[in-house]
């Protein structure tokens, strides 16, 4: 999208858009669009770095070039049956490696690879460990949304989001794999709490085949995407499974160099076990997610560990080494039948309106310096999606206050982004907020306006949208 904006096309301008993609079909043969995908070890294909040899499998043994390497994907070796390796990779494995899928991302350390240095958990295992607690933060879903956890291998990422009480389903094309997954939920001896028990069904199905006949408010794509040959379909089906506003979270390992040893090393792995490892270039995968309606609403690099206090210069921490080659994306399903560009962001507003509501009500009197806790429900009502984030940036939107003294007419006080939004906000849909504000410790009337704010843009009563306003009054309360 930024490169389409530099050659000053912009998302009205749907009917060029459209002409140059009947142009592409006319000139390009259909099999330049097709594909395929990497592994990082969703239990499902053999984690790169968790490969066991189980012997050659047979088949192709010399990699032919294939159009994937066209489509911003690692070239695939031809004459491979990816569907059905998916389907017996569980069989090809070991006792032991078996075992792991079972406990993941737990297993006895004892069995630690050699390419693993040092004591302690390795850096792949530490990984899923963090990844889990990130996602779980970052996609912010109320309790009980419904969850839907797309090649989930061995259930494991499954598992660990029903014990947080949403209510999860898990997608894989393995029978074994699904199997082992509802056994691995079955033995769980705890429910959510004393009275909930664990809600976490698992199905075989094919995502590249059909959607599912349900919706879900998030879809989890963790390190399965880059297994599935046709990853239109595969993106085309998970959006016609979550509702305008859903949530899909995506981890992909970037598509390594032509030649790079971390190539050859998933060229062995495609001819060792016949799995898909395909892993896409950021760009390509951003358009992917774009013409499928997903806009990215959170692009992240996971900083995950312990650092010595020594290293901080004043309050910040110097990172020398930062990996850059993984891709973790909150994506907001924007528009349905449409690419996300079709639908304005907060960095370039189109129509910003917000309705604002109390949901529930707010005390009239307040005693000097006591803490004034509004709650606010706000629905957007624009055509506009607004964008938050972890700090103050241009395009983010955020809660904005005003206090005034009604006897004076001063502003006593004005604070933005206290809280921020939990999440970005699609239109049409409604989020909730709490304010936290001192009082003024001297009596009088006061009004409060609460407003949204694009920073570096305009108050959205500055577009005609109507704050909410609230008057209180600061008085002595006697008990």
């Amino acid at each position: 999208a930024a490169e389409l904006s530099r050659l000053g096309v912009g998302p009205g301008d749907e009917g060029l858009m459209r002409g140059v993609a009947s142009e592409l079909a006319a000139l390009a043969p259909a099999s330049l669009f097709e594909s395929a995908p990497l592994s990082h070890g969703n239990g499902h294909a053999p984690s790169v770095l968790h490969v066991e040899s189980a012997g050659p499998s047979g088949g192709a043994q010399i990699a032919q070039p294939s159009s994937t390497a066209s489509t911003g994907r690692l070239e695939k070796i031809e004459g491979v049956d990816y569907k059905r390796a998916a389907i017996e990779y569980l069989g090809l494995l070991g006792e032991e490696r078996r075992h792991h899928l079972r406990t993941k991302p737990f297993y006895n350390l004892a069995h630690k690879l050699p390419k693993y240095k040092g004591e302690g958990l390795d850096e792949d295992s530490h990984r899923h460990f963090c990844d889990f607690a990130n996602m779980a933060h970052a996609l912010a879903l109320a309790p009980g949304s419904r969850i839907l956890d797309v090649g989930c291998g061995s259930g494991w990422l499954s598992e660990y989001f029903a014990r947080l009480g949403y209510v999860v389903k898990g997608i894989d094309i393995s029978p074994s794999l699904v199997e082992m997954s509802r056994e691995r939920v079955a033995r769980v001896p705890y429910g959510v709490d004393h009275e909930t028990p664990l809600r976490c069904t698992f199905e075989v199905h094919d995502a590249e085949g059909a959607p599912l006949q349900e919706k879900f408010d998030a879809v989890i794509c963790y390190d399965s995407l880059h297994h599935f040959e046709d990853e239109r379909a595969v993106v085309r089906n998970l959006s016609a499974m979550v509702e305008t506003g859903g949530l899909l979270f995506i981890l992909e390992g970037e598509r390594p160099p032509v030649g790079s040893p971390s190539e050859e090393e998933l060229r062995g792995v495609m001819l060792e076990y016949r799995t898909l490892e395909s892993p896409f270039s950021y760009e390509y995968l951003r358009e992917l997610l774009e013409g499928n309606g997903f806009a990215v609403v959170g692009d992240y690099v996971s900083v995950n560990g312990l650092f010595e206090r020594e290293m901080l210069e004043g309050d910040r921490l110097p990172l020398t080494t930062l990996a850059t080659n993984y891709h973790y994306l909150t994506c907001k399903k924007v528009a349905g039948g449409a690419p996300a560009s079709s639908v304005p962001d907060s960095r370039r507003p189109g129509f910003l309106r917000a309705r604002f509501s109390l949901r529930e009500p707010a005390p009239e009197r307040l005693a000097p310096n006591s803490t004034f806790t509004p709650s606010v429900a706000v629905e957007n009502t624009g055509d506009t999606l607004w964008l938050t984030g972890q700090t103050v940036r241009a395009g983010v939107v955020m809660p904005a206050v005003r206090v005034y003294e009604d006897a004076s007419g001063d502003l006593v006080s004005e604070f933005h982004g206290e809280p921020m939004l939990p999440r970005a906000v699609a239109p049409g849909e409604t989020i909730s907020f709490k304010i936290e504000y001192v009082v003024p410790r001297h009596p009088g009337a006061y009004t409060m306006k609460i407003d949204l704010v694009d920073q570096h843009v305009c108050w959205f009563e500055e577009r005609g949208s109507a704050p909410l306003v609230l008057r209180f009054e600061v008085a002595q309360i006697r008990e």
